[in-house]
């Protein structure tokens, strides 16, 4: 059952998730579940869990959302069909007929354990047809005994010596007797008519084969000669003409087919299936699993009608943060609390950007009103959600709505809201062993503003010594992801919450920015600004305040 059966739509934090971004997605999944029965919402994340969010999941039972790369369609998103497939070992006419049941122009070919060996079309089917005009010679390509009965639809009469091939050079008895008994060679296989007498020479002479056509009735001494001599004897029911044609498509499928392949994985991205596709003489693609068996058969048909991932997005509205790909998606809604981004839709679709401290919030107020039951374990998450991106309520971006709904989601879960709190703060801020680059890549975002690409990390920490230990190193992160992927400006925002007064700031590239928007002075890399900052609230909209006035 593909992802267009079940109807799946993923529900989606940003790039860099935090507690808030993966939590959100997994309540919304909930609540939609209940209230939406036309699809299956399911959690995913756009990149791994940091420390904090393990914590949280750890600490409710609440299994981590599968990671998502993109979200571009692939393969397994198409509604595929059980394949036709035709075996090496079948005949030529056996595939014509499969062709003309089924109306395709093209099939894959298999082996005896089920895996992709080529693929054969009708135009392998006319060439092998005209190829066959001098057909005459069974020495290269020997046709099975059974493929060649069940093609002819005629009877063996005598196989003494067991033959399963045959082989040698053909011939027709069209001639006077002394001519084709003199062309005749042992080993070689002769189709003829109710010529009695011929046939009982040809059979002393050594034939290995004879076909007689027609349907003749075939005398009992002809037949007991074949056995004497252990000469094949069939019969078949065409004329003789009609018997050469059919033993040419009698020949194994193996011997028409193209080994080279256009193949897919079931996560093939689309764009790229399409290609391959429009690529190939076949104008196909197989589908294959990693032993290369068959799973399914992609032609141009299949492609006809768009295919795209269904999403909701929550946490943020901006491509830069998004899952790649996300232009490819098909957005259902947009649950967020951020500023409005660029991320734009063909269709109208539901967009609820709520102006308080957390996605949770925004989520868990949608199950208040809607008074669905939430599980403890799905409070424990929007708690943590609410309480990571608040600072335990602290942030200057924490409503009032904020704090109610903590608090009713902590009665739900059954947990004390204050020691939770403290849990929580001690699980997020740990920094022992980590690089610079792992510190600052946590909680990284990018920002479009004014048309200046901003990249803005936040970090909390207990002890402001351990910062100075690693300055330096964090200041050379900060320039290397600048000048590898054209920031104007890169920033680390650190927090102590214990003290909550300032901020600790450390930028790399045009620092007339951030002197501008607070009124300070860059020394070093670094300056104070003296309250603790919101990054959506506070710090992005003071710098794109400062952009629009200009240097």
């Amino acid at each position: 059952m593909t992802p267009e059966d079940t109807k799946i739509v993923y529900v989606i934090g940003h790039k860099n998730p935090d507690t808030d971004s993966v939590c959100s997605a997994i309540g919304y999944s909930h609540f939609k579940n209940i209230t939406d029965k036309r699809f299956l919402f399911t959690p995913v994340r756009a990149g791994k869990i940091n420390e904090e969010t393990k914590f949280v999941l750890d600490r409710f039972n609440v299994p981590a959302p599968t990671e998502m790369e993109s979200i571009a369609a692939t393969v397994n998103d198409l509604s595929m069909k059980k394949p036709i497939a035709v075996h090496e070992r079948d005949s030529v006419h056996a595939l014509a007929l499969l062709m003309k049941n089924s109306g395709v122009r093209a099939l894959p070919v298999v082996d005896d354990s089920e895996r992709v060996s080529g693929i054969v079309g009708l135009k392998d089917i006319a060439s092998h047809y005209m190829e066959s005009a001098g057909f005459s010679d069974l020495s290269h390509a020997p046709i099975s005994l059974d493929i060649l009965i069940k093609t002819l639809g005629g009877r063996v009469i005598s196989n003494t010596k067991k033959v399963e091939l045959l082989t040698g050079k053909i011939h027709t008895a069209s001639m006077q007797k002394g001519t084709i008994l003199n062309r005749v060679r042992p080993g070689d296989v002769v189709i003829i008519g109710d010529q009695q007498d011929i046939q009982l020479d040809l059979i002393t002479s050594g034939c290995s084969a004879l076909i007689v056509t027609d349907g003749m009735p075939i005398g009992n001494d002809v037949a007991a000669a074949a056995q004497a001599h252990g000469t094949l004897l069939i019969s078949s029911p065409h004329h003789a003409y009609a018997t050469v044609q059919l033993m040419t498509m009698s020949e194994p499928v193996v011997s028409i087919m193209c080994s080279r392949t256009s193949e897919v994985g079931l996560y093939t991205p689309v764009s790229e299936l399409r290609k391959k596709v429009l690529e190939s003489e076949y104008r196909s693609a197989v589908v294959i699993d990693g032993d290369r068996r068959l799973i399914g058969f992609i032609t141009r048909t299949d492609l006809l009608n768009p295919v795209r991932k269904r999403a909701i997005l929550v946490d943020h509205n901006e491509v830069s943060q998004a899952v790649d790909n996300i232009e490819e998606a098909e957005i259902l809604e947009i649950i967020d609390h951020h500023r409005v981004g660029d991320i734009s839709t063909v269709a109208p679709i539901y967009v609820y950007n709520d102006p308080v401290g957390s996605t949770c919030t925004v989520v868990a107020g949608m199950m208040f009103l809607w008074q669905v039951n939430i599980p403890q374990e799905i409070a424990g998450v929007l708690l943590s959600g609410i309480l990571s991106d608040t600072l335990l309520l602290t942030l200057s971006t924490t409503t009032g709505r904020d704090k109610q709904a903590a608090a009713r989601l902590a009665d739900i879960a059954g947990i004390a809201l204050q020691e939770y709190g403290k849990e929580l703060l001690h699980a997020s801020i740990n920094i022992e062993g980590k690089t610079a680059a792992q510190l600052i890549a946590a909680d990284f975002k990018e920002f479009l503003v004014s048309g200046k690409k901003l990249g803005v990390s936040q970090m909390m920490v207990l002890d402001c010594e351990e910062i100075d230990w690693i300055e330096q190193n964090l200041l050379s992160e900060l320039e290397q992801i600048r000048s590898a992927n054209g920031y104007d400006l890169t920033v680390l925002l650190i927090t102590n919450p214990l003290l909550a007064s300032y901020e600790r700031v450390l930028l790399k590239g045009e620092a007339w920015i951030v002197e501008k928007a607070f009124n300070v002075k860059v020394e070093n890399d670094t300056c104070i600004l003296p309250r603790v900052m919101s990054r959506k609230k506070d710090f992005i909209p003071a710098l794109g305040q400062a952009l629009s006035m200009g240097r």
